[in-house]
């Protein structure tokens, strides 16, 4: 299991989250409980973003949002960093 931190700006964009839309924050705690609970091994079967963000992994919350995080295997720590939309990801 992981350790976790959650970025500043991550943690706005969750406050006002959790104002407007139940479900999205629901998903995303559950999410966060999916990726810590990995392993070294199976936290691989995220994948990495494409450069410039490659040292960023993914993980969809919705059709239209994703959740980006960086993984420290040797610490066994993962930061999650920010949830983006689908076009600012992939635009």
């Amino acid at each position: 299991m992981f350790s976790y931190d959650i970025s500043d700006v991550l943690q706005k964009k969750l406050e006002k989250i959790g104002k407007k839309d139940k479900v999205l924050a629901l998903n995303f705690y559950k999410k966060i409980q999916e990726i810590i609970s990995r392993d070294e091994k199976s936290i691989d079967m995220y994948k990495n973003l494409k450069s410039p963000m490659n040292e960023y992994k993914r993980i969809h919350l919705t059709d239209n949002y994703i959740l980006l995080f960086a993984v420290e295997k040797e610490n066994k720590h993962i930061v999650f960093v920010d949830v983006k939309h689908w076009d600012d990801v992939y635009g």
